[in-house]
């Protein structure tokens, strides 16, 4: 029922915005044909689609799908359907936009299959070369893995190493990547730093695990100074197999002195991130930089986790008045949780760019809803609540964001649409009005309709210069 009323609402949208655009005809920038030929341009180029692909192809329909599915697989603990699925992509696509996110979610799956199933990895590898072989190359791109298969590299690829005596061990390698790159879009890059130093710690059990523990003492201190506000620092110090309360051994003065320091602070920046509320609210800026801890004077010591925007959300865990000696005021800090497909992201933030006006509640969870289903890929879903909020009466903070992401998911929409037999197709067709098939490129693209809907209502907002250009300027005020 809820979808069904959804749908009724973007379908008024279309309409109003179709007579919005009738009104700014003159306003219209660097449009290309009239509305009538567009629209048959558009049509004859959905009919030109073929119903299925051939199973060779690969197009950006097909990447996304296969990712999803691994991704799905895992996140359902399904490993082995999962490391298949991602084996596969990764092997096709080794530079895909979603090539970080694939290779966390491959890691964690050779985990699982190190223990359950180490031998098949190798298998299925070799079945895999031996499928895609067939395979016409000039249908994959220049930089796949076809013709090139190597079990070696493949291994070493997925942090996979081989003993003198054919054990497989994992040593956390496509973690250690992902913590490493600078332009990896995988945002939590504290979780994926745990997963490549998980092997090493240890169970202690016996008076034998002296060395392990001060191990776990060691890498549970880097691990705390390295992401001092990450949820997993609880995790993994109050394991009780990992940080005992009666140890089977006996420290010596040294031992001793180095638990006892690692016990402090880490013990110290978890009570200092224990959520004291849980307040919804969004970001009135541009540029927010949140960080590992509260900025200090001397600047240089604090990590940059994350830059948000006005169109991001956050819960407010807790807030903290500091004074600033050098402005001799009080300046108000939050701790902020920013949620993510596969966990949160926590870190400090000045608390004059968050707000929770009451008045856009019921917009504001819409809102953040639409995101989640943005950020993970699920478009269609996404565009359905943009057009909700766009359908309401009166402007809002998120109205023209929400015009900016419809436009932003109709062009994702618009590289997705190959063939008949998808939803994809599917969706272009029940909403024509969102999109023209540019003959120049062969390429379908979003309408200049959410444009021209914004100059009409919001003519003063930044983001029709971003729907005009899709320019990534960024206002910075933090």
């Amino acid at each position: 029922m809820k979808k069904t009323i959804i749908i009724i609402f973007q379908l008024i949208f279309i309409t109003i915005l179709s007579c919005s655009e009738k009104d700014t005809t003159g306003q219209i920038q660097n449009s290309i044909l009239d509305a009538d030929e567009s629209s048959n341009i558009l049509k004859d180029f959905l009919k030109s689609l073929p119903k299925d692909e051939a199973k060779s192809s690969r197009t950006p329909g097909t990447e996304l799908s296969m990712f999803l599915k691994g991704r799905d697989a895992v996140m359902s603990k399904n490993y082995r359907e999962g490391f298949e699925s991602l084996a596969e992509f990764l092997y096709l696509y080794p530079s895909s936009y979603y090539e970080s996110e694939a290779a966390y979610l491959l890691g964690k799956s050779v985990i699982y299959m190190l223990g359950s199933d180490p031998l098949y990895i190798k298998e299925f590898y070799l079945n895999l070369s031996k499928q895609t072989s067939e395979y016409d190359a000039e249908e994959f791109s220049n930089d796949s893995t076809l013709g090139n298969f190597s079990i070696d590299d493949i291994y070493n690829q997925l942090g996979i190493t081989v003993s003198d005596e054919e054990d497989l061990s994992f040593n956390g390698a496509p973690f250690s990547r992902i913590v490493n790159e600078d332009d990896s879009i995988f945002l939590l890059k504290d979780f994926a730093y745990y997963y490549s130093i998980r092997h090493r710690f240890s169970k202690i059990e016996t008076e034998n695990d002296k060395e392990r523990f001060n191990t776990n003492v060691m890498l549970m201190q880097a691990l705390s100074d390295r992401y001092r506000t990450s949820v997993l620092q609880s995790v993994l110090f109050n394991d009780k197999s990992y940080f005992p309360d009666t140890l089977p051994f006996t420290l010596d003065r040294s031992e001793k002195k180095d638990y006892n320091e690692m016990y402090d602070t880490v013990g110290d920046r978890i009570d200092k991130i224990k959520p004291e509320k849980r307040e919804y609210a969004y970001v009135n800026g541009n540029g927010i930089i949140v960080r590992d801890r509260m900025a200090l004077l001397k600047a240089g010591t604090e990590k940059k986790l994350i830059t948000l925007n006005n169109y991001n959300f956050v819960t407010i865990l807790r807030s903290e008045d500091v004074y600033n000696t050098r402005k001799r005021e009080d300046e108000n800090w939050v701790l902020v949780e920013y949620d993510t497909f596969y966990g949160p992201l926590v870190g400090w933030a000045y608390g004059k760019y968050f707000t929770n006006d009451t008045a856009l509640t019921d917009v504001f969870s819409d809102f953040r809803d639409a995101m989640k289903l943005y950020d993970s890929y699920y478009y269609i879903e996404a565009s359905h609540i943009f057009s909700s909020i766009l359908s309401l009466k009166s402007t809002n903070y998120f109205t023209d964001k929400s015009a900016y992401f419809l436009w932003r998911v109709n062009n994702k929409i618009g590289e997705l649409v190959s063939l008949k037999n998808n939803v994809y197709y599917d969706y272009v067709c029940l909403y024509p009005k969102y999109f023209y098939y540019n003959t120049n490129t062969s390429v379908l693209h979003s309408s200049t309709l959410l444009y021209n809907y914004i100059i009409k209502i919001m003519p003063d907002s930044p983001y029709k210069f971003r729907i005009s250009g899709d320019s990534e300027t960024v206002y910075n005020i933090d």
